[in-house]
């Protein structure tokens, strides 16, 4: 990358100390009194590079920050954002059980597929499909369970579907799924009550999701448009419009869909609400945030879908 760039700079900028990246910040306009000893710590604990994307909106184009704006605040919202991938990451864990159950369902399940119906071209969408799911299976790490297979028998000579499915990532999941023939995917999709390509697309989202809330990305306000979920129709009002469906509620709305067609008495919704009251509302006001310019809508609370 960097040769092909061909930067003009030398990196010469020193390390800093907590207090020195404390003294950095109340240049910048940040109001720190009373909070020196907490500020501190944050920054030892939690580092200055990471605190510093939940600086960024709370400045102006100058990085400055916006009249007001406390140490405190950057923390509420470090905090909501962290509460935030927490609980997602409840759903996303129980979403991806369910896939990886309804794949085994609907493929092992039916006579003309059975276990191992992937070392058949067929069943995929093209052989390029079918050529990209087998590198994943060869590249198995060899986990007990597939060690048993290896040890016990001979042929097929690989493991069955369901075996398979618990080494494979989510994102190789969703790629399986994407890669199915059509009338294999309308199977798996019926199990959710939703169209194949909405359900595609729902587990794709999800999958990106999954990613950024696993590695502590920010969640809050990060707006990707790239493998954004699909409207159905049955719920279209519940998305938001398309300049927000890359932002989390759109994914989170596709989330709660699936969650309910999992398992109707499902009170995620319940977590979910109870973190979002932890938005910090007061804090956003001050950079002239509000929950709307975010993608989430109003009083979608109240809504019976997420009742």
């Amino acid at each position: 990358m960097g040769p092909q760039l061909q930067p003009q700079l030398n990196f010469t900028k020193p390390a800093k100390s907590s207090y020195a990246h404390l003294r950095h910040l109340r240049a910048k306009g940040l109001i720190t009194k009373g909070q020196q000893s907490q500020a501190l710590n944050a920054l030892q604990f939690v580092g200055y590079y990471r605190l510093l994307i939940y600086t960024r909106p709370l400045q102006d184009d100058q990085k400055r920050f916006y009249p007001g704006v406390r140490f405190d605040d950057i923390l509420a919202l470090y905090e909501f954002d962290r509460s935030l991938r927490l609980v997602l990451l409840d759903a996303i864990e129980q979403v991806e059980v369910a896939f990886r159950s309804a794949i085994v369902n609907a493929m092992a399940n039916d006579k003309d597929c059975g276990p191992h119906f992937y070392l058949k071209t067929k069943h995929f969408k093209d052989m390029e499909a079918h050529r990209n799911f087998m590198k994943n299976v060869l590249g198995l790490r060899l986990t007990n369970p597939i060690k048993h297979y290896y040890h016990t028998y001979h042929t097929p000579p690989y493991p069955p579907i369901w075996t398979i499915l618990e080494e494979l990532s989510i994102g190789q999941m969703s790629r399986l799924l994407a890669s199915l023939d059509r009338e294999h995917r309308r199977r798996v999709a019926t199990q959710f009550g939703y169209d194949e390509k909405v359900i595609v697309s729902w587990l794709k989202s999800t999958t990106m999701l999954r990613n950024n809330c696993a590695h502590h990305s920010r969640v809050w306000n990060n707006n990707v448009g790239a493998d954004s979920p699909q409207s159905a129709n049955a719920i279209h009002s519940e998305f938001p419009g398309n300049p927000d469906q890359g932002f989390f509620f759109s994914r989170t709305v596709a989330l709660q869909a699936l969650l309910k067609a999992i398992d109707p008495s499902t009170t995620w919704q319940d977590r979910f609400k109870t973190v979002m009251r932890t938005l910090p509302v007061a804090t956003l006001s001050k950079a002239g945030i509000t929950p709307q310019s975010i993608g989430i809508p109003f009083q979608w609370e109240t809504r019976p879908f997420w009742n």
